[in-house]
């Protein structure tokens, strides 16, 4: 087995534990949703999803890029011991989060209801102290991946956070929290994942011994320089990625942003796909650019481009079948999200194939990325203002898909003419008119009811990918990554 198949495999091998957790997952979050809308309702619903989002938001700025720079500190650290690296990053982490939260929550507090409606501002106001959580999260589950133990995450995410939530959730409501329930199910998934998180990093990395390690304020102020570029282009990317909730609450209202906020929740699993991977496709695209440079980093990341795709297309194939019946059983209200569901899952699928590209900036031009962000997010909200004020939460996520294809484009000719790489456009056309004829069919039967939709649209997916696959005679196997197996020991994906 050559290094670079070694590689492959071994992103695949975690993928596929954080895909079986990702199933767990979404047994956990069908049940937060039944209980999200059959208890608490659309409009408490839409008040948890833009705090949410003003909080993710928030994290991807706290989090100072660390859940990705981290794999860099760590490879660089000399002979630093790399607990002693992680307590650098735990550290500059929660300073930066602490002063964060602090700022929402004084913000939200004095900003009028005219502004914020009272029951945003609250929610927003008792989920700020997450921030902190959240983001020391992300960096204490880099750190177990950096030695290639992707079972803490794929536990965190899929097992403790998301039953923790959804049980603290039910029994608030219970109890007589009608309306903070939610915002008490998020802090208790947040800190019960915290607390594993932080037992995972342990174990990983040995106990940390305080007498040590040395607080030195100058490497925290060149981590904190090095941080930047990719905090800023952190920080862009949660604004475009939640730019649409933001503008469905503002124009339209919180039980529209709840229904909204519900189709959203319907295409998640689909970027989570994705985020299946990039626990351990994100550190091997860090050490094939290091090793072999952009032009084999490029290639990589285009046969896990294809890969994804194939992966992402049949959920999208999926929801145009079921997507009606599913939120419809949800609340007959949430029903009317359908369209916009469809067209957030594509828009997912666009950035969670070809957004693989953006670790090409993170690690070699992140100014650049910062640019390219800084762009893109202006086409968004001019975008998503338009559509959403002439159609609503369907012209909201068209507007996601839109501004999603062309931040794809964006990046393809900016790589191409800056770094000198580039893939061929029909590298990614079979799954491409595989999945548009599977989806196609899905509508087409879906005034039969759902199970004839699932069947054929699968059928037709499957049948035309197998067809291009034979035809073309190509692969959806990953290749081009460099081995990344620490010294002495083998990857644990267990």
């Amino acid at each position: 087995m050559t290094a670079a198949n070694g590689a492959g495999r071994m992103i695949v091998r975690g993928a596929s534990a954080s895909v079986a957790g990702l199933g767990v997952r979404l047994g956990a979050r069908l049940l937060f949703l039944v209980a999200a809308a059959q208890l608490y309702g659309a409009e408490l619903f839409g008040a948890y999803s833009l705090a949410v989002a003003a909080i993710e938001l928030a994290v991807a700025i706290g989090g100072l890029g660390m859940k990705k720079l981290l794999f860099q500190h760590l490879d660089e650290r000399g002979e630093r011991p790399a607990e002693h690296v992680l307590a650098d990053a735990v550290l500059l982490v929660a300073l930066a989060s602490l002063a964060l939260a602090g700022a929402v929550m004084a913000t939200v507090a004095l900003l009028p209801e005219a502004i914020v409606s009272a029951n945003s501002a609250r929610a927003i106001f008792w989920l700020a102290p997450m921030i902190l959580g959240q983001a020391l999260i992300d960096v204490l589950l880099a750190a177990t991946r950096w030695r290639h133990l992707i079972r803490y995450e794929v536990a965190a995410r899929s097992i403790v956070e998301p039953y923790a939530a959804l049980a603290a959730a039910v029994a608030a409501f219970y109890a007589g929290y009608a309306t903070g329930g939610l915002l008490i199910g998020y802090w208790a998934g947040t800190l019960a994942a915290l607390a594993f998180a932080a037992a995972g990093a342990r174990r990983c990395l040995g106990p940390f011994a305080p007498g040590a390690w040395r607080l030195r304020a100058g490497r925290l102020r060149a981590m904190l320089r090095g941080a930047l570029a990719n905090t800023a282009t952190d920080a862009l990317s949660g604004l475009f990625l939640r730019l649409d909730l933001y503008l469905v609450g503002i124009l339209m209202g919180e039980r529209t942003a709840g229904i909204y906020g519900m189709a959203r929740q319907l295409a998640q699993p689909i970027r989570q796909v994705r985020q299946g991977f990039d626990g351990l496709l994100t550190p091997l695209v860090a050490k094939t650019l290091h090793r072999d440079g952009p032009a084999r980093a490029a290639s990589a990341i285009a046969s896990a481009t294809r890969l994804m795709l194939a992966l992402q297309l049949p959920m999208v194939v999926a929801m145009c079948a079921v997507g009606y019946p599913l939120l419809h059983w949800l609340g007959p209200e949430f029903a009317v999200g359908w369209v916009a569901a469809i067209l957030l899952g594509c828009a997912e699928t666009v950035q969670g194939a070809y957004g693989i590209g953006d670790l090409m900036f993170v690690y070699r031009r992140p100014r650049l990325g910062l640019q390219i962000y800084g762009a893109i997010v202006g086409v968004a909200l001019l975008t998503g203002y338009a559509l959403t004020s002439a159609f609503g939460i369907d012209g909201a996520a068209a507007a996601v898909l839109f501004t999603y294809v062309v931040r794809s484009w964006l990046r393809r000719a900016v790589l191409k003419a800056r770094l000198g790489v580039g893939v061929p456009i029909h590298h990614s056309l079979g799954p491409i008119l595989a999945g548009g004829a599977g989806a196609s069919a899905a509508l087409l039967l879906a005034p039969f009811g759902w199970p004839a939709a699932l069947a054929a649209g699968l059928a037709f997916y499957g049948a035309l990918r197998f067809a291009w696959l034979r035809l073309a005679g190509e692969t959806l196997a990953l290749r081009d990554f460099s081995e990344m197996a620490l010294p002495g020991r083998g990857a644990d994906l267990d």
